[in-house]
């Protein structure tokens, strides 16, 4: 193995722990949440209603008396999380990257634009930058710093009421991630390795490494 391949090798082992941290932080917050909630996950969210912002997803949810739920969930959040930087619902002040890409292909998301900006952003203690949302969380375990590709050191995982869960289970046998960026979180937490972006024939029941 070369050098750079040793080098790139190491980045991903990072990346990979780093997400894992990211994950047992935010899991743990989320989970005294509930406790605190009495077992429940709706944190006396708004029904919702629509706003008129654009936005690349079409209309933006929104509670009927104009606070976004994720604020409301960001309060809650708090209180469990050492926080450094709060950017609000403009994560382009600093939180997080504005435009992430694809590792497969040249597509690109602007998640700050996303749903109007009804994410809430900010920073953790070691650098981590974090949007969310009531159902789900993005995270760049690297906060700004480069490649903020989906997959490899930017990654989503849902929110519910067992605390941090996954968008691809493997119950399936073919690895999502290929198909749907937004899913590899499960596949880096559960099998530690990026590998699904040097071999395209990764499953979940056979083949969970390049080698």
């Amino acid at each position: 193995m070369t050098l750079p391949s040793l080098v790139a090798k190491y980045k991903e082992k990072q990346y990979v722990t780093a997400l894992k941290k990211a994950v047992s932080i935010l899991d743990n917050a989320y989970r005294l949440a509930i406790f605190e909630n009495g077992g429940d996950n709706d944190f006396g969210y708004k029904p919702a209603e629509y706003d008129t912002l654009p936005s690349e997803e079409g209309n933006v949810v929104y509670d009927k008396n104009g606070n976004y739920n994720s604020d409301v969930l960001f309060q809650i959040l708090s209180k469990h999380l050492n926080i450094i930087k709060d950017c609000g619902r403009k994560g382009d002040t600093g939180c997080f990257p504005e435009v992430i890409t694809s590792p497969f292909n040249e597509k690109t998301w602007k998640l700050l634009q996303m749903q109007g900006n009804s994410r809430r952003f900010f920073v953790l203690s070691d650098g981590m930058s974090v949007g969310i949302t009531p159902d789900f969380a993005y995270i760049d375990v690297n906060g700004l710093k480069r490649p903020n590709t989906l997959g490899i050191d930017v990654f989503q995982v849902a929110l519910n009421k067992n605390g941090i869960g996954y968008y691809d289970d493997g119950s399936e046998g073919t690895l999502k991630c290929y198909t749907n960026e937004f899913t590899c979180s499960s596949w880096v937490i559960l099998n530690e390795n990026i590998d699904y972006v040097h071999c395209k024939d990764l499953n979940w029941k056979a083949k969970t490494k390049c080698k």
